[in-house]
C-alpha cells in the first residue's frame, strides 16, 4: 500500500493513529512494528517474509558481533558476510524479481539501515539491541521504509526513550504530511503527466526547445516526487513521536553542483559517505586512492537509483564534477555566484537525461537535441508546451530554490505573518481536500525505483 493513496489517507492512517494513541506506552512499539508489517503485506502477505527475515538476521548478527567483538577474524567474517549476502539479495530482488506481489517493498531502505546498525555494533558505536521490537521499529518503521530517509540507530533509540505524544506534535505532523502529499499528488503528478506526454516524441525529432523542456520538467517531477514522499514520511514520523531527518532542501539555482548535491537525498549521501567512503578509504594516505573512493561512492549511489548503465554513468559524472569543484573550481565558483548558478542550472539537466533514457543511445540523442543538433531550435510542439505550462514550470522552479524558503521564513516571523498563521489549519484543510480530489480523479505517476 502506498502512503499517497486514498485508502491509506482516508482509512488506514486514521485507524492506525487512533489505535497507536490508545495503546499503553509499553506496547506502542510492538503495535508500530505489527502495523508496519501489515502495510508491507497489504494485498500480498508473502511480501512480509523478506523484511521479517532481514529483522531476524540483523538481530542475531548484532548479538554475535557484540559477543565476538574482541575476536577480529570472527567479527570481520560476520560483517563481511552480512554485507555480501544483503547486497547480493538486494541486487537480486531489484533486478530479477519483477512480480510485484512477491517483491519485498522497501528493501533498499531497510537493507542500508540494517547494515548501518551492524557497522555500528562492529565499530563499538553502540550496543547490540536485545529487544527485537525496538530493532524492528528502527529497521521497518513504515514512513522511513516507504519514503526515506535514512537515520542512525542511536538517534532512533534516543528518540524512542524520550517520545512525547501531544496534540501539538500530532497537528505538526499532519501539517507536514499534507504539504508532502500536495507536493506529490499535485506538483509531482502534474509534472509527471506532462513528462509522459513529451516522452511520446522521439528525441531525434525534438527541437532544442522541446528537449530542454523535457529534461526540465523531468527534473521538477523527480524533485517533487522524492521531496513529497520524504516530507510525508517526516510528517508521519512526527505523528508517531519520531523526528525523521529532512532529506531534501531547495537544491536548484545554487552556486555549485556541490551545493546542489548537499541538498539532494541528504541522508543517502551521508550513509554512503560514513559507512563506505570513510570506512574503506578514509584512512588511506594516498590521495589518488581517496579520490577514486569518492568517485566510486557516487557510482554506488547511482546504482542505488537503478542498476542500468545510465545510473552508474550518472554517479560517475557527478563524482568527477564534485571532485573537480573541490580541487580546482571552488574558489572561482564562490567569487562568481551568477556564473556558478548558470553552470549549476545547465549541467545537471544534461545528467538527468540518464535517469529517464531507455539506453545510452537515446541519451546521446537527447543531448544532441539539447545542443541544437536535433530538429532545429524551435518547433510547434515545444512552443505549445512552453506556452501551456510556463506558469507551472516557473512556480516549480521557484519553490525548489532557496528564495522561496527564505521569503516563507521571513513571512512567518513577521507580525503580519503571525496573524496569517491563525488561518493555517484552514489552508491545510483546503489543501487536503484538493489533494484527495486530485487522487480521486487524477492519474498517479510513479517510478517504482523511486520508492524502493
Amino acid at each position: 500500500m502506498q502512503i499517497a493513496s486514498l485508502t491509506f489517507v482516508m482509512i488506514v492512517l486514521p485507524v492506525m493513529l487512533a489505535v497507536y494513541y490508545f495503546l499503553p506506552n509499553k506496547i506502542k512499539q510492538i503495535g508500530l512494528v505489527f502495523s508496519s508489517f501489515m502495510l508491507y503485506g497489504w494485498g500480498s502477505p508473502i511480501r512480509i517474509i523478506y523484511p521479517l527475515a532481514e529483522l531476524v538476521y540483523d538481530y542475531g548478527a548484532g548479538i554475535f558481533l557484540e559477543k565476538y567483538r574482541k575476536e577480529k577474524p570472527i567479527s570481520k567474517g560476520i560483517i563481511y558476510f552480512s554485507v555480501i549476502i544483503q547486497i547480493f539479495a538486494m541486487i537480486y530482488f531489484r533486478n530479477v524479481i519483477q512480480e510485484e506481489k512477491i517483491f519485498p517493498f522497501g528493501i533498499m531502505i531497510y537493507t542500508l539501515q540494517g547494515l548501518g546498525y551492524l557497522f555500528g555494533v562492529y565499530r563499538r558505536e553502540h550496543e547490540a539491541e536485545r529487544n527485537i521490537f525496538i530493532l524492528g521499529g528502527y529497521l521497518l518503521f513504515f514512513p522511513s521504509v516507504f519514503a526515506g530517509g535514512l537515520y542512525a540507530y542511536p538517534e532512533f533509540v534516543q528518540q524512542n526513550r524520550n517520545k512525547h505524544f501531544t496534540i501539538i506534535s500530532l497537528s505538526d505532523g499532519l501539517s507536514i504530511f499534507i504539504r508532502g502529499l500536495a507536493e506529490k499528488v499535485v506538483l509531482a503528478n502534474t509534472f509527471g503527466y506532462i513528462f509522459q506526454e513529451l516522452q511520446q516524441i522521439a528525441p531525434e525529432e525534438m527541437s532544442m526547445l522541446t528537449a530542454w523542456l523535457t529534461t526540465i520538467i523531468f527534473s521538477m517531477y523527480l524533485y517533487f516526487e522524492l521531496l513529497g514522499y520524504s516530507e510525508m514520511a517526516r510528517g508521519l514520523g512526527k505523528c508517531f513521536g519520531y523526528d525523521l531527518p529532512k532529506n531534501f532542501r531547495q537544491p536548484f539555482f545554487t552556486s555549485s553542483i556541490t551545493a546542489l548535491m548537499e541538498s539532494w537525498n541528504i541522508t543517502l549521501v551521508s550513509w554512503f559517505d560514513k559507512y563506505f567512503r570513510k570506512g574503506i578509504f578514509g584512512n588511506n594516505s594516498k590521495k589518488w586512492v581517496s579520490y577514486a573512493g569518492f568517485i566510486f561512492m557516487w557510482v554506488l549511489i547511482g546504482a542505488w537509483y537503478g542498476m542500468k548503465k545510465q545510473f552508474l554513468l550518472w554517479g560517475f559524472f557527478i563524482g568527477i564534477i564534485l571532485l573537480a569543484e573541490k580541487l580546482f573550481l571552488e574558489k572561482n565558483i564562490r567569487q562568481k555566484y551568477i556564473a556558478g548558478a548558470v553552470y549549476t542550472a545547465i549541467i545537471p539537466q544534461f545528467l538527468w537525461v540518464l535517469f529517464f533514457s531507455e539506453n545510452l543511445t537515446e541519451s546521446v540523442n537527447y543531448w544532441k537535441a539539447m545542443a541544437g543538433f536535433g530538429n532545429g531550435i524551435f518547433d510547434r510542439t515545444g512552443i505549445y508546451f512552453l506556452v501551456s505550462y510556463i506558469a507551472l514550470i516557473l512556480t516549480g522552479v521557484y519553490i525548489a530554490t532557496d528564495l522561496f524558503r527564505n521569503i516563507l521564513e521571513r513571512l512567518t516571523i513577521s507580525a503580519y505573518g503571525q496573524k496569517l498563521m491563525m488561518f493555517l489549519p484552514l489552508v491545510h484543510g483546503g489543501l487536503l481536500i484538493f489533494c484527495l480530489a486530485s487522487m480521486l480523479y487524477g492519474e498517479q505517476i510513479d517510478y517504482l525505483w523511486l520508492r524502493l
